[in-house]
């Protein structure tokens, strides 16, 4: 069993899967773009000394013309994706979905994760940010595409999302805690303070931590703010993704096993803060 994460970072998902890890046989890739983030893993205590199976961590790009070194075509069962795909420009998609068909094995699995179409982090960034529809750049130069479901199962498929992937799934509300963040790592993503929507009916001086009751009124608030903006322009499919293009000419590479969006209005009571978050999921079987 080979499982690579591409955009590793800091192993954020190879480190729990080799601790996990039962089959003396699991080989683990790990690769990034950046020689900082490799070094990272590379200095890691389990790194150095895998309890079971085998790790390895190198440079690579997923958009490069080249497979990583000692990787052969094909070789590869499970492949994950973690807020990778937005961080590319919609030109080097192409070459990511191409270089993820080449590495798996017949039947392998793309597992990805990322942000959706009017996430928090997309409605808070300045006009001064944007790049082109749905795609801005950070502060320390990164940038961030925002996906809607119809150009993550064309990018993957050649086809529009199926109508099980667009049922209205229920926002979670996820209490979250300083030590047991589940919000992604990125610094855009600010937490809105929070405010009691009972402030001006009489409710107790002082306190503004939000019951799960106030944060269920709060998330009705920030979804009418989303769906507004989703409004405006309903639906937008980058154009990478339509017309005669040579991705489009090579599918179907894959199969759609599983796309959906995960809503969650997290709220921190320690840190009186609140976000609403727009995450894509995927699964995807090559061909």
């Amino acid at each position: 069993m080979v499982v690579a994460e591409i955009g590793c970072g800091a192993g954020n998902a190879v480190f729990p899967l080799l601790e996990a890890n039962k089959n003396p046989h699991l080989t683990l890739k790990a690769y990034d773009y950046s020689s900082h983030a490799v070094k990272l893993v590379q200095n890691n205590p389990l790194y150095l000394s895998p309890p079971l199976g085998t790790i390895e961590a190198a440079v690579w790009d997923l958009t490069s013309s080249e497979l990583p070194p000692g990787l052969e075509p094909g070789s590869v069962d499970i492949i994950t994706l973690v807020f990778v795909m937005s961080a590319l420009h919609p030109r080097e998609w192409a070459n990511a979905v191409s270089n993820t068909h080449k590495l798996l094995k017949p039947g392998g699995l793309v597992l990805m994760r990322d942000y959706g179409r009017y996430d928090l982090t997309q409605l808070r960034f300045k006009g001064g940010r944007l790049l082109d529809d749905n795609f801005y750049i950070r502060g320390d130069k990164t940038r961030v595409y925002f996906f809607e479901l119809d150009e993550l199962a064309l990018l993957w498929t050649g086809s529009p999302a199926p109508a099980s992937s667009r049922e209205c799934r229920p926002v979670q509300i996820v209490e979250e805690t300083d030590e047991h963040s589940t919000s992604d790592s990125d610094p855009t993503a600010r937490s809105t303070p929070f405010i009691s929507p009972n402030a001006s009916q009489g409710s107790s001086p002082g306190r503004t931590t939000p019951t799960l009751a106030e944060a269920e009124i709060s998330l009705n608030v920030l979804s009418d703010n989303a769906a507004e903006h989703a409004a405006q322009k309903p639906g937008a499919i980058h154009p990478m993704l339509t017309g005669d293009l040579p991705l489009k000419k090579a599918h179907p590479l894959f199969s759609i096993e599983q796309l959906g969006v995960d809503r969650r209005l997290i709220v921190n009571r320690k840190r009186q803060l609140k976000m609403y978050r727009v995450w894509m999921q995927g699964k995807f079987r090559k061909l």
